[in-house]
């Protein structure tokens, strides 16, 4: 968990450092084509396993994560590195209210009390009607969303579907679905740009893989503290590489939001012991 924390730092470093180059659309296909080149080979050995009956679930799963990596690239521009973090720790929070109206989860009072207290601290970070609600905020905010529905997808795919499968059709339908609004911003690469164009795919495809193995090799409430190492990991980097300020208000909610997940996660966890 911890080097997919700081993968998708490096990301988001990365996304900025080729920002003034190529549009957001252009640099979410060039990150799918390079992660597809890097897990098609692995997926096409375990092709047997790949078959699926529910392939308009699969496109809608991706298409909303792609509108999330819009919201996401974009923000990246915007935010400073922290406030991205922070405001992102609401996906497993907007994950629960989607679950419970499209999964059959049952939330009990206290995971919906817990789930609460995270917008709290979410609505901590942007003060709204104290400061300017910005454009980065608001594509942050509906990245999470975004990726939420896509986790709900996800939930509910996994019910039927081999995850071989599920990695497959991520892996090949994003690339499908962000190469015509890709075309539409094409600039043709340079040479100087290339390293930095497979960093994209492969920080991308690192940040993913290393958070499903270590939900993988423990329990998440093990697990989801490190995940928590992504503001300060974030914050450092901010500070050193773009001369950011620390804003206090946003690690309080931070903590409030991470607490609450925490929380939420480990009720979760005592349920499915019982």
């Amino acid at each position: 968990m911890t080097l997919g924390a700081i993968s998708l730092v490096l990301l988001a470093i990365t996304v900025r450092d080729l920002q003034d180059h190529y549009n957001v659309l252009q640099m979410i296909f060039m990150r799918s084509i390079v992660s597809l080149l890097i897990v098609l080979p692995w997926v096409l050995r375990q092709r047997k396993n790949i078959t699926t009956k529910r392939l308009g679930l699969h496109w809608f799963r991706n298409i909303i994560h792609y509108v999330g990596n819009i919201g996401w690239f974009i923000a990246v521009t915007l935010l400073p590195l922290a406030d991205l973090s922070a405001i992102q720790f609401t996906v497993p929070l907007f994950t629960i209210c989607l679950a419970a109206v499209f999964l059959p989860e049952k939330i009990g009072k206290h995971r919906w009390i817990a789930t609460i207290i995270g917008f709290v601290g979410a609505l901590v970070i942007i003060r709204p009607g104290f400061i300017v609600l910005s454009l980065g905020t608001v594509a942050i905010i509906l990245s999470s969303i975004c990726y939420a529905s896509s986790q709900v997808a996800t939930k509910s795919l996994s019910k039927t579907d081999n995850p071989n499968a599920i990695l497959f059709y991520m892996s090949t339908m994003f690339v499908f679905v962000s190469f015509i609004p890709a075309c539409l911003a094409w600039k043709t690469p340079i040479l100087s740009h290339v390293l930095p164009i497979i960093l994209l795919g492969v920080f991308g495809y690192l940040a993913h893989a290393c958070i499903i193995r270590s939900f993988a090799a423990a329990d998440a409430s093990f697990v989801m503290p490190f995940d928590f190492l992504r503001l300060p990991i974030s914050a450092i980097f901010g500070i050193f590489l773009y001369n950011e300020t620390l804003d206090p208000w946003v690690w309080i909610g931070a903590i409030i939001i991470f607490s609450a997940t925490y929380y939420n996660t480990w009720i979760e966890h005592i349920t499915a012991r019982r």
